[in-house]
């Protein structure tokens, strides 16, 4: 068996009731009130307090039972140290290994954005857009980590959310005979013009991640699969709100790169869409494009 797994058996042992105590010496090792057995002419002591819990493995050389490794679990981190007997190696060495963790924020929200082309920066004249009024918000439901190697994770994560796109000059998203464009409205002021739809997102990122002081640094970037509905058009003359249509021609799913960067439980992101927002055989090309702050709790 491996010693390892014999280890990590053994720290999880005092959790479900099973305790012995161990007295007097085995070559210099004293331990009081710890659990302790024996495998492979191996004994492994367990002990345990509230802030850790250590594994130390005893092997018999045939005069006395010296200690050849210990393992301490501290606060999700596992602190391994082995022991050798060679004059010409140090007498123990040390490694931690700290349990990798998605990153994804709790709670975003940021500015959006409808370029005329994927990862275009400028505004779009065929939608009208007014981007600095334009925004979205979302909340991670759910969200898990792979290890893949050393610093880097595979993560994902579930996210819902809602984006608002404004529009200036009095336009609006018009629906005609199941096509959608832009128009004018006149004799009036609109207050607001607006589309909003509601998303469900699948961020899939590759993650490299560093312990920096009591925090972490971290970089992500992936694909993201998102669905989007509840869709409209709306606008506001004066305080009264008037929906212009139920029906924008939505592209129900879409395709992101997604991208963010942070330090502890604040960071920066980025999503650009692959594919267009709205239905190019029935509406003006645009593809969703947003940045924003994330906060992790």
């Amino acid at each position: 068996m491996d010693i390892r797994r014999i280890m990590l058996m053994a720290a999880m042992m005092p959790c479900i009731g099973f305790a012995s105590e161990v007295k007097g010496s085995m070559g210099g090792m004293t331990e009081s009130q710890d659990t302790v057995f024996t495998v492979n002419n191996r004994n492994i002591v367990v002990s345990q307090d509230d802030c850790q819990t250590s594994v130390k493995v005893y092997k018999n050389d045939g005069k006395e039972m010296t200690l050849t490794s210990e393992t301490k679990f501290v606060d999700g981190q596992e602190v391994e140290r082995v022991f050798v007997t060679s004059p010409f190696i140090p007498q123990n060495y040390s490694k931690r290994k700290l349990s990798l963790q998605s990153h994804f924020p709790s709670l975003y929200i940021g500015s959006s954005m409808l370029p005329g082309g994927v990862g275009c920066l400028g505004g779009n004249s065929e939608m009208h857009s007014r981007d600095s009024r334009s925004w979205e918000w979302g909340i991670s439901l759910t969200s898990l980590c792979l290890r893949l190697v050393n610093d880097f994770a595979l993560t994902a994560s579930l996210t819902v959310g809602q984006v608002h796109n404004h529009f200036q000059d009095n336009y609006t998203l018009s629906t005609t005979d199941g096509k959608s464009s832009m128009t004018q409205k006149e004799g009036v002021t609109l207050k607001k013009s607006y589309i909003s739809y509601n998303v469900l997102r699948l961020p899939i990122m590759a993650e490299w991640q560093k312990r920096i002081g009591k925090n972490d640094l971290y970089v992500a970037l992936g694909p993201s699969v998102e669905y989007r509905w509840n869709d409209h058009s709306r606008y506001f003359v004066g305080k009264s709100k008037n929906t212009e249509t139920g029906d924008i021609n939505l592209n129900p799913i879409g395709l992101n790169i997604d991208f963010f960067v942070g330090y502890g439980c604040v960071l920066v992101y980025a999503r650009s869409g692959v594919t267009p927002l709205l239905k190019k055989s029935k509406a003006p090309e645009c593809y969703p494009m947003s940045v924003g702050l994330g906060f992790r709790i």
